[in-house]
């Protein structure tokens, strides 16, 4: 039963009435024995509790019911004073039934009386003569009335050890002194209503921290909004008078803020003033000591300590008589300060408090690093959106470059030779837009795109192409025209839609290549590697086409509608994904057992996957089903790129593998040899088998 311990919480119940019931308390037990006295104190209490109370004479009630409970002749309570230093006796009732009070006792030391021992070493004593007991010279310190023989003094502790009171009890000459039971029962009720308070204490924290961190993540895009509110609990918590929360700038050593407490309040709620940002060094002052160390510090008397700055005071008028500074720490690193001045329901700071804020102090420290962190995003969003502005505009094309190759007419042998697994698109570098669009319309018709959309969307592709030796616009038209070749002698089996999404997928599988592989880009952390854990090129390929897509007038699949538009860009996506040549091992193997069991079904979207995974490794490829002098060339600039890759890892002490060591130039012609055997020979025999009219690739590559 921890229902008592709310004495913490006042409500307002009159001195008076709380000594009448304690008076009517104390008679109910006069003649009770020692068996169920802290049940029926527990139950009396919470009745009382219910009714509401001041703080002190609650638990100034408890204590008279303790000592008719332990049939003592009479008792004290004390309270802490000023500064946390020296104790105050409690009086329930002032002058002439006045409210109650506290009289200064003397400070908390050893050589004086029983209480003041106690509270210095929060132990309880049981002392059976306190005036032979050389300990206590001063005795119990004040003239009750009677002769005090026996003393039983006890603590009342926090959970965590803050002293909060100390109860006294005496017993006169002639009386029989307190025994170990009655330091049980004492004990046990004291301890038990602590043990409440503690409780009920840590659940309230609970939902105020709770309530803390809706309101904190409710207001988290306005630091101002933010930082106020970590002002009002902070002041809530500890129940100080006044608040300061400054942020650290570590770069120039800085304490800063433009947020204040000036002490004033608006519908029950403290007014903070914003104005202009003062800013001091970390190097002083209390706050600075915080944010250079990072540890706590309490100070119950504020002008007894050399670090506290008086001059603010003398400016402003205000007396600072205790402070509670606190960091808030972020990663290992303190970010802010707050400080708190002059504890309104006592006489400083307490170690609870302390810990109370610790708890806040890390629900601070997310909120204003999910803050900052909120704040950085939205900064480097601007910056992205004006990069992407500025990349638009130099990666789209010209309004004059598209319009052009509205114009643009093809040389009569084209149209035969670009039928032709051979066709060789070199000698035509000028209008390889024109010849895409041309395999475009005869592969899909002139109606099935816009013509000033397709012009644009091509026209930006070449834009967005790197000048690298190999993974070029160049390889981007041979590849589309190896597609294009393979569809128009395999007509009937692919749907218009897929005939659209690989024709554009090829055209488009390497756009914005850096000519670097895979595996350079995941050792050294690229950026892109971070983004695409796996084939990473290729889903960086796919975002490009996407984006190329999205800009104005560039939508080419605008036409279609919601269910086919995201079908086309799924074929495009997976096509782009199987150029990774990671990829093709497995697949390759797959389509061969299917092949050789008769298990393949190209009504099997599965299957139909893998045959158009080859068909784009078999494109991606077709450099090697040329005639010997083209495939010669381009094998010297892919070798220039894998030599360059080769180059910037010897940079930095790294071993290339000889396929890109420029230094093992002799060995190109077995490598070569040995990639045709084991990948483009194997990929040709089982798309010659998959679509016969494809044989001339294998015959040419062999």
């Amino acid at each position: 039963r921890f229902s008592f311990s709310y004495w913490l919480f006042p409500i307002g119940l009159k001195n008076t009435k709380a000594c009448q019931l304690s008076v009517s308390c104390v008679q109910q037990y006069q003649d009770t024995n020692m068996q169920g006295v802290v049940y029926e104190l527990n139950s009396y209490m919470e009745q009382r509790l219910d009714t509401g109370g001041d703080n002190k004479l609650l638990l100034y009630e408890l204590c008279n019911i303790i000592k008719t409970a332990t049939k003592a002749d009479g008792f004290a309570l004390y309270f802490l004073g000023e500064c946390n230093n020296s104790l105050c006796l409690f009086t329930p009732t002032g002058a002439k039934d006045g409210p109650p009070s506290l009289i200064p006792s003397g400070p908390i030391a050893f050589g004086t009386t029983i209480a003041a021992h106690v509270a210095k070493t929060r132990k309880t004593l049981l002392v059976e003569d306190i005036m032979g007991d050389e300990r206590f010279p001063d005795g119990t310190g004040q003239d009750s009335g009677i002769h005090v023989h026996s003393v039983l003094c006890l603590p009342i502790l926090t959970a965590i050890g803050d002293l909060i009171a100390i109860l006294e009890l005496h017993r006169q000459w002639g009386k029989e002194p307190f025994n170990l039971s009655h330091q049980e029962v004492s004990l046990t009720q004291t301890k038990h209503t602590t043990n409440g308070r503690g409780l009920a204490k840590q659940t309230e924290l609970n939902d105020f921290l709770l309530d803390v961190s809706k309101t904190y993540f409710d207001n988290i895009v306005a630091i101002d909004s933010l930082l106020e509110h970590i002002m009002i609990y902070a002041k809530n918590l500890v129940n100080a008078d006044r608040c300061a929360l400054f942020q650290v700038d570590h770069n120039n050593k800085e304490l800063y803020s433009d947020l204040f407490d000036i002490g004033e309040e608006k519908e029950g709620k403290p007014v903070f003033r914003k104005t202009k940002e003062i800013r001091f060094s970390i190097d002083k002052g209390i706050a600075g000591q915080v944010a250079r160390t990072g540890e706590v510090l309490n100070i119950p008397d504020a002008y007894a300590d050399p670090r506290f700055n008086r001059e603010v005071d003398l400016k402003t008028g205000y007396t600072t008589r205790n402070i509670l500074c606190m960091p808030i720490v972020s990663r290992g690193t303190v970010i802010g300060v707050v400080q708190m001045v002059n504890k309104l329901s006592g006489s400083a700071f307490t170690k609870t408090d302390e810990n109370n804020f610790k708890m806040f102090a890390v629900f601070c420290a997310l909120a204003l690093h999910c803050a900052n962190m909120y704040h950085r995003i939205r900064h480097s969003e601007c910056i992205y959106r004006v990069t992407m502005e500025k990349l638009s505009y130099h990666s789209i094309c010209t309004s004059e470059e598209w319009k052009t190759l509205t114009q643009l007419n093809l040389p009569a042998p084209i149209y035969k030779e670009i039928e032709m697994f051979h066709f060789d698109i070199s000698p035509f570098e000028e209008i390889w837009p024109a010849v895409f669009i041309y395999m475009v319309h005869n592969s899909c018709g002139k109606t099935s795109f816009e013509l000033e959309k397709l012009c644009r969307f091509t026209m930006s592709v070449r834009k967005n192409y790197r000048r690298v030796p190999y993974h070029n616009w160049k390889h981007a038209v041979t590849v589309a025209h190896c597609m294009y070749a393979i569809l128009q002698k395999t007509s009937g089996i692919f749907t218009e839609l897929e005939k659209k999404g690989l024709l554009i997928a090829c055209l488009c599988h390497d756009l914005d290549h850096r000519g670097y592989s895979n595996a350079y880009l995941q050792k050294f952390d690229h950026p892109l590697a971070a983004l695409y854990s796996t084939s990473t090129m290729e889903q960086h390929h796919f975002s490009q086409t996407v984006s190329i897509l999205q800009l104005e007038g560039h939508n080419i699949f605008s036409n279609l509608n919601s269910i086919e538009y995201e079908q086309v860009l799924e074929i495009i996506r997976k096509a782009i994904i199987a150029t990774d040549l990671a990829l093709y091992f497995n697949n390759h193997q797959q389509l061969s057992e299917l092949l050789t069991s008769g298990g393949l079904d190209f009504n099997n979207y599965s299957h139909r996957d893998r045959v158009i995974g080859l068909m784009m490794t078999a494109c991606d490829l077709c450099s090697v089903t040329k005639q010997w002098q083209i495939t010669r060339l381009t094998a010297n600039d892919i070798y220039a790129e894998f030599w360059a890759e080769g180059d910037e890892m010897k940079k930095i002490g790294m071993q290339p593998i000889s396929m890109m060591d420029r230094d093992k130039k002799a060995e190109v012609p077995q490598g070569q040899v040995g990639f045709y055997n084991a990948v483009a020979i194997p990929c040709y025999t089982t798309l010659a088998e998959l679509f016969p009219p494809s044989s001339p690739l294998l015959k040419a590559c062999k």
